[in-house]
């Protein structure tokens, strides 16, 4: 990625031992994110990308957990750091956003207290100052009557008001990097652009990185400046956003890319979908993971893993014997029209 790297992870492996074997959930993944910028991770359910997403933050059980490789955020290697001081790390500099923020945000404690116990424990404000800064937030954040939603808990707010909560506690204390791992997971097509757009707005009006976890390519068209596909635990193409949409060369990605349904398609045409399952996460053969569901796929696919490895495209890297060759295949999607007027307003 372009700028000064706040993030670079080399070589990250995360394997789970259990009574069936060893899970290896992220499996070499490198990748880098400048300030300010957006780095888009997208993949199937089981991918590894919630993994990755919590081996970055070091947020992993400790028993029977593998994890190798290095991430350094702003030149510190994360791996190496005792838990008592990533603890004054989160939240201070790097912040998380959840999935489910049911569960990420305690039920029985008040939504004000969970807000301003991260300012008076990093910031050490006091606890006028700290409900200020609570109120302030959450009006940012777009939640209505704000004082009161301090005294409420978290079952008695919505869906995309609990998500809402859950992004004010992440950016309270202004963290250089923001990690959003599917953060409108369950909510509506409407409260998800609003979701989406808040986070961006706050990202561009503090100069964040963002790293944005999602299944479905389509959120992270027009917001990522680069997107990485995850599949089987490892990284298969990694893209500035326009050139992954207008010139796919992994195979893989180009079916996520075509299993977008299109407001321009037919009334009740049958969606497309990429044939068979993702693979075992114990049966990690020596070839592409991707080849028994690959029409390109050949006997050298089905022995050889192939490497991640550049394109003509400058930033753009693939890992395929036999990638596409290309054409721009996908140049009049409608996704691409939102990250074009963007480009243009900036």
């Amino acid at each position: 990625m372009t700028g000064d790297p706040i993030l670079e992870v080399s070589n990250l492996h995360t394997h789970f031992s259990t009574d069936r074997g060893l899970i290896r959930s992220v499996n070499g993944v490198s990748l880098s994110i400048g300030r300010g910028r957006t780095l888009g991770v997208v993949g199937e359910s089981g991918s590894g990308k919630t993994v990755l997403a919590r081996s970055i933050m070091g947020l992993l059980p400790s028993a029977n957990v593998y994890r190798s490789g290095s991430v350094v955020f702003e030149d510190v290697d994360l791996t190496k750091m005792d838990p008592k001081a990533l603890r004054k790390l989160f939240g201070a500099r790097i912040a998380m956003v959840f999935q489910d923020p049911m569960t990420a945000l305690n039920p029985v404690m008040r939504v004000g207290h969970q807000i301003t116990e991260s300012l008076r424990l990093h910031l050490h404000m006091s606890r006028h100052d700290a409900r200020e800064s609570a109120v302030a937030l959450l009006t940012q954040v777009g939640i209505p009557s704000p004082e009161m939603a301090l005294t409420q808990f978290p079952g008695q707010l919505s869906g995309g008001m609990r998500q809402r909560v859950m992004i004010a506690v992440a950016l309270a204390c202004s963290p250089r990097l923001l990690l959003a791992d599917e953060p409108t997971t369950g909510l509506d097509a409407t409260v998800q652009a609003q979701v989406l757009d808040l986070l961006q707005d706050l990202q561009h009006e503090r100069h964040m990185a963002m790293i944005l976890v999602t299944h479905d390519i389509g959120v992270v068209a027009s917001r990522a400046d680069v997107i990485a596909v995850m599949y089987a635990g490892r990284i298969v193409e990694i893209a500035p956003a326009k050139s992954l949409f207008t010139a796919p060369m992994m195979p893989y990605t180009y079916g996520l890319l075509n299993s977008i349904p299109k407001i321009t398609t037919a009334s009740h045409t049958r969606l497309t979908s990429i044939p068979g399952r993702p693979p075992d996460p114990l049966a990690v053969g020596s070839g592409c993971e991707f080849a028994p569901r690959c029409a390109y796929a050949r006997d050298r696919c089905i022995d050889q893993r192939p490497p991640l490895a550049p394109s003509r495209t400058p930033g753009h890297k693939f890992a395929c014997w036999y990638p596409l060759d290309g054409q721009k295949v996908l140049e009049s999607h409608p996704f691409l029209q939102p990250r074009d007027r963007e480009s243009k307003r900036r």
